[in-house]
């Protein structure tokens, strides 16, 4: 993908992406052009700075550059604000990376705006939802120490945006290759070979 003016003019075909599958390859036909002679370029994006920093200058796969687009627009604005803390602390290298982490973006802890341990404890504490905060025991909450102890047991690091933590059981590399999907099948390739 480039941002730079396509030189033949005469062979552009305008897609709109996330489209499905059969928008995308009727798109394909219609164009005439053989898809992997292709070059593809973007006019506008609605996709947040960090996602076409990274795109920037990449040759792109298209269906891979679809299947990214369909992740993101199917996320909130909270969670676009998210993945892109969580790309920061990835540093994801082309479209289907960027897939993975927009897909499981349940597996990371975000933080916005926090840069200490005691502002992730009081965050944690009082806004996360994962517990019942109680004003009147406001006095008794040590943030500092809950938030250093949280940070001990999690990979996370403090970055631009917030504090952001992976809590997954794959390795970063692994998720962004797709591992969820390929672990499962190993799963059942070893229970079939079991049997």
């Amino acid at each position: 993908s480039s941002r730079q003016e396509p030189e033949n003019t005469d062979q552009i075909t305008w897609l709109l992406l996330p489209c499905s599958e059969q928008q995308l390859q009727r798109g394909i036909a219609r164009s005439g052009v053989n898809i992997h002679d292709a070059r593809i370029w973007y006019e506008d994006s609605m996709l947040p700075p960090e996602v076409e920093e990274v795109l920037e200058g990449q040759q792109e796969d298209l269906f891979a550059l679809n299947d990214m687009a369909t992740a993101i627009a199917a996320l909130s604005d909270l969670e676009q604000k998210k993945l892109t803390a969580v790309m920061e602390m990835a540093k994801p290298e082309c479209a289907g990376e960027i897939r993975e982490l927009a897909k499981n973006l349940e597996l990371f802890e975000f933080a916005p705006k926090v840069r200490t341990p005691a502002e992730y404890g009081r965050y944690m504490i009082q806004d996360s939802g994962h517990y019942e905060y109680d004003p009147n025991l406001e006095e008794f909450y040590d943030y500092e120490r809950y938030g250093k102890l949280r940070m001990e047991k999690e990979t996370g690091a403090f970055m631009e945006k917030g504090y952001v933590a992976y809590c997954g059981t794959l390795t970063l590399g692994e998720l962004m290759a797709g591992g969820p999907a390929e672990q499962h099948q190993r799963e059942q390739e070893f229970q079939m070979g079991g049997m």
